[in-house]
């Protein structure tokens, strides 16, 4: 049992672990229920994002699973970072794609968003994967514009809006690094991409994109 493991099993005394889903009672290592994971379909389709050199995604954004992301864009609830970020590892390992990443990089949120929401969902997930893949964090984005809702727009005006939201940190370098970047939700991968490209503009040798769910039917 690793160190990590063994915190989620003592916690687990004072705070259960629960299926972010249907909120049922699970062990204190388990992601989602048996009946709630059996329900989701898996995401096995190829989907490339310009300046990413891979994608994956656990599952699509359909069903109860969709609400429970978007509970969790309210409030951490329970087990959804850990359960997220496992997606996301497992999405990786069935694509033999963990070897030799040096870093995870997070979808950043501005400075009046954070101060919102008080938490970045995301930022949670890649602190899950540190300690899942063993590989440490780095806070290399910030998100210097603020930017509509992609909710409502179509491709092109996705690209329009996300374009030039992103920066590196000054105090960042990432020469040479393959980094593995994520985001809870991708539709069309106009967000992926932009800060793949920003993050190859300063160095980046690989990366790849990875997010806990994908939406149907968006190219």
């Amino acid at each position: 049992m690793t160190l990590h493991e063994f915190y989620r099993f003592a916690i687990s005394f004072l705070y259960p672990n629960i299926c972010p889903v249907c909120e049922k009672v699970i062990e204190y290592n388990d992601d989602f229920c048996d009946r709630c994971r059996n329900k989701m379909t898996m995401f096995y389709d190829d989907f490339h994002i310009e300046h990413s050199d891979a994608f994956v995604a656990y599952c699509y954004y359909e069903g109860k699973i969709r609400n429970a992301i978007r509970k969790y864009k309210i409030t951490p609830i329970g087990n959804s970072y850990y359960a997220f970020a496992f997606g996301i590892v497992q999405a990786l390992r069935r694509k033999q794609l963990t070897d030799g990443i040096d870093g995870v990089v997070y979808i950043p949120m501005t400075r009046d968003d954070f101060e919102d929401r008080g938490y970045n969902q995301v930022e949670l997930m890649a602190k899950e994967i540190h300690f899942l893949l063993d590989i440490p964090v780095i806070d290399a984005l910030e998100k210097h514009k603020a930017t509509k809702s992609q909710k409502s727009l179509n491709g092109e005006e996705r690209k329009t809006n996300i374009s030039g939201a992103f920066r590196v940190k000054k105090e960042i370098d990432l020469k040479g690094k393959k980094l593995l970047l994520i985001d809870d939700v991708c539709t069309t991968g106009s967000t992926l991409s932009e800060a793949a490209r920003i993050l190859k503009d300063e160095g980046a040798s690989e990366v790849i994109t990875a997010a806990f769910a994908k939406t149907m039917n968006r190219t």
